[in-house]
């Protein structure tokens, strides 16, 4: 006969529940992220992309165009409190003078999200300077097309700035 008494079997009826547990957390979470992804963000960062997409050759024959103007634009945006300041454009020929009697016009929006855009007139400063002030209704990122109209000719040039 055997000195040894025979342990009782353990009994570990808990483990498999706490991998059970660990899924269900993992689940939890995914679905939590996945329901804020979809509420915050719409995907679509311009609206009709395939009718954009399709003019994509316009894009490249307007960069052509500035290429051959030789125009040069300088654009700052200068804060004068939150969310408030001074849009200002300098024009230049190719050799450096001032484009005077120039019809200047600037659409913003953010890149993030819709229904935040809006278009100032930039108006004459002088010496090839044009300016408008802007208030926006969020701080952030912004993106800025100007719309340059000289005599016969148009330039459209883009630009993104950092409003505090």
């Amino acid at each position: 006969m055997s000195t040894l008494a025979a342990a009782p079997p353990r009994r570990s009826r808990w483990i498999p529940w706490v991998f059970v547990g660990g899924f269900l957390l993992v689940v939890a979470v995914n679905a939590t992220m996945i329901t804020f992804a979809v509420k915050s963000f719409s995907g679509l960062t311009t609206s009709e992309p395939y009718t954009k997409g399709l003019r994509f050759n316009d894009q490249i024959r307007e960069s052509q165009t500035y290429e051959r103007l030789g125009w040069h634009i300088a654009a700052r945006f200068r804060p004068l409190e939150a969310r408030r300041g001074i849009v200002e454009l300098r024009l230049t020929d190719r050799g450096g003078a001032p484009l005077a009697d120039a019809e200047v016009n600037a659409e913003f929006s953010r890149p993030v999200e819709k229904d935040r855009d809006f278009t100032l007139t930039l108006r004459a400063q002088g010496g090839g300077r044009y300016a408008a002030e802007a208030d926006f209704p969020l701080a952030g990122i912004w993106d800025v097309k100007y719309r340059i109209v000289h005599g016969e000719q148009v330039l459209k040039a883009r630009d993104r700035l950092q409003v505090e």
